[in-house]
């Protein structure tokens, strides 16, 4: 152990240290944006979506109800969503793998929810519009 520490020259401790912290920045900078969009006075919006064609957008914020939507792609493929106060989620679908049913809730600005076989998105946005800034193209 005595021999590494000979080893290595101030430099090295330097520029290992610099690295260590620099590999925090990504997170300090998603963990600023999220508190710029979680603003006291934001309202929260559910935007569901199916072919890049807006179906519905739900409000979130201060939302008291339990409620069902049926999205009927077609004859025999849908997607129940159920909106439970401010969080929604996929309850069923009729998909082969069921990603979007094990997503579980979502209630932040930012977070979607994709059923890829059916091109549907529910994406959570503020109402200033925040989370725009993903693109999802077919």
């Amino acid at each position: 152990m005595k021999d590494i520490f000979h080893m290595m020259k101030p430099w090295d401790v330097i520029l290992t240290v610099l690295l260590v912290l620099l590999s925090f920045l990504p997170i300090a900078i998603f963990v600023s944006q999220q508190s710029q969009y979680a603003g006291e006075d934001s309202v929260n919006i559910a935007v569901i979506t199916v072919d890049n064609e807006v179906v519905e957008e739900i409000q979130l914020t201060d939302n008291m109800e339990t409620r069902e939507i049926e999205i009927a792609i077609s004859d025999h493929d849908n997607n129940i969503i159920e909106v439970d106060n401010d969080r929604i989620h996929i309850k069923s679908a009729t998909c082969p793998d069921q990603i979007c049913v094990r997503t579980g809730y979502i209630s932040r600005p930012g977070q979607t929810i994709v059923c890829l076989p059916h091109k549907l998105v529910v994406e959570i946005q503020s109402d200033s519009g925040e989370a725009d800034d993903i693109i999802i193209s077919s």
